[in-house]
């Protein structure tokens, strides 16, 4: 009897070590967690590493990967240029990437990202129109008639046109999707889970390095 039950407890421990196991990441292959571009794409600054994510608000999926972001930025090094491109298919997913761009405009990124994220995807929060992201902005200091007025100005036009062209070159068709240096992608979805993607991000980092 103390040995079905010795036994029972071990099959308990190592049934319990697989399924905390079942999401890690043990090995990154090319092909599999990642994939080469076959067309690679030009990066801003060829002196540092190019980190890109394509995003929207309006993606869940995105707003489940950002506190990932939040901790790669907060450790990653001078050498890597991180850029935040809002991937715009539709009319209303340009209309979220106008609030991102408007923020950019008035250089809050980093104060109000993750608030307009929380806004659209957060526990009880049922976002309308982009108007009722406006107070967001206004705790930031800017005016209804300053959101407004940058929201349609022609620097956002022209930082969404932009957008849209590299949704194209880049062959967005979903995200958050990461690129790196402009010569390969991961996603959640290649990385099996959120959690992973950017332990493939840093892989690829080391990778290019070498």
């Amino acid at each position: 009897m103390r040995t079905i039950k010795s036994s029972l407890f071990l099959f308990c421990i190592l049934l319990v070590s697989a399924l905390a196991r079942a999401g890690e990441l043990t090995d990154i292959s090319e092909g599999i967690e990642y994939q080469t571009l076959s067309n690679p794409q030009s990066v801003a600054n060829p002196d540092k590493i190019e980190v890109i994510e394509f995003f929207s608000y309006a993606c869940p999926h995105c707003y489940h990967l950002e506190p990932d972001v939040d901790q790669w930025l907060a450790k990653k090094t001078d050498k890597i240029e991180f850029i935040r491109i809002p991937a715009i298919f539709n009319k209303q997913w340009e209309a979220f990437a106008r609030v991102y761009y408007t923020a950019e405009v008035f250089g809050i990124v980093d104060k109000v990202h993750g608030r307009i994220f929380d806004a659209i995807h957060g526990p009880g929060k049922k976002i309308k129109s982009i108007a009722d992201l406006e107070a967001i902005f206004t705790e930031q200091g800017i005016s209804p008639k300053e959101f407004e007025q940058t929201l349609t100005s022609f620097t956002v036009a022209t930082k969404i046109q932009k957008a849209k062209a590299m949704t194209r070159k880049y062959g967005v068709d979903s995200v958050p999707m990461i690129f790196v240096q402009g010569k390969y992608k991961t996603s959640s979805s290649l990385a099996n889970g959120h959690e992973n993607v950017f332990k493939v991000v840093d892989y690829i980092i080391q990778h290019e390095k070498m």
